[in-house]
């Protein structure tokens, strides 16, 4: 079992950063200090040439004009590229968590099976006679039974695009087994579910729920990053920059989600 969860571990850290490395050639900053640049100089420019400076300063105008939308583009162009970054880390940790849950419930399975018993009515050492077999009682619902089916079930229909009901299932995760090693991930993909419905406000809810009642989830780096995106999708520019901020102060480990923030970040400074 830890083996598996190592070689997932290994997977994802080598995929992320390939895929940061796909934004990295070309620095965001660095990009829009340009455009700010050459946004000023066409500004002067313009009012020479409105003074009758001549074709030559009409020109140079034109030329930095082409380099301006230039880069624009290919600002536009590394945006389309983290986006594409953020919905493949949320598919690798669906991967993850998918199958941690089919993990534990495996061994939970390996557990608790029982071994052979001897046939009711036979005759075991010490000459004692088995009991009767007793009345079978109806086994209590799988939900009941285990969190990591319920999680398993929430996390299939999330994959398959089943939004409210993985909210609903992963909700039931968090308020029937509130003690399970699996609540604090279960409130985060509450949080998911809203955030694919694009109800950004109550996912910032579930966000924070993850952050200040779980101390210990796995969650916590990757809760700050959705909530500063939710509030960068509602307009909220402060808080969205307080929230990447967070995740470059206190996980600074998190290489992936500490570069994902940073070029977030120089996008709304």
């Amino acid at each position: 079992m830890i083996l598996g969860k190592t070689s997932a571990g290994i997977l994802v850290c080598s995929f992320t950063l390939a895929l940061t490395g796909c934004a990295s050639s070309v620095d965001m900053a660095d990009l829009k200090a340009q455009v700010d640049q050459n946004t000023m100089k066409i500004q002067k420019m313009g009012q020479v040439s409105s003074g009758g400076a001549g074709s030559q300063v009409n020109e140079q105008l034109a030329d930095i004009e082409t380099r301006l939308d230039h880069q624009k583009a290919r600002i536009a162009t590394l945006r389309g590229r983290l986006d594409v970054i953020d919905h493949r880390l949320d598919q690798l940790m669906e991967k993850i968590d998918t199958q941690d849950a089919q993990l534990k419930l495996l061994n939970q399975s390996n557990v608790s099976k029982p071994g052979p018993q001897p046939t009711p009515g036979t005759t075991i050492p010490g000459n004692v006679m088995t009991p009767p077999a007793p009345v079978p009682v109806p086994a209590p619902s799988a939900s009941l039974q285990s969190p990591e089916i319920l999680y398993r079930q929430a996390m299939n229909d999330y994959q398959k695009g089943h939004y409210d009901l993985s909210k609903k299932e992963f909700g039931e995760v968090v308020s029937q087994f509130p003690g399970s090693h699996l609540s604090s991930s279960a409130q985060f993909w509450v949080g998911q579910s809203d955030f694919n419905m694009k109800n950004f406000t109550n996912a910032i809810d579930s966000y924070n729920r993850v952050i200040t009642k779980y101390q210990d989830s796995p969650k916590r780096a990757i809760a700050y990053f959705k909530m500063a995106r939710a509030y960068e999708l509602l307009g909220k520019k402060k808080e969205a920059i307080h929230n990447y901020r967070r995740v470059i102060e206190l996980f600074p480990l998190d290489r992936q989600l500490d570069e994902l923030a940073k070029r977030r970040l120089s996008r709304l400074e």
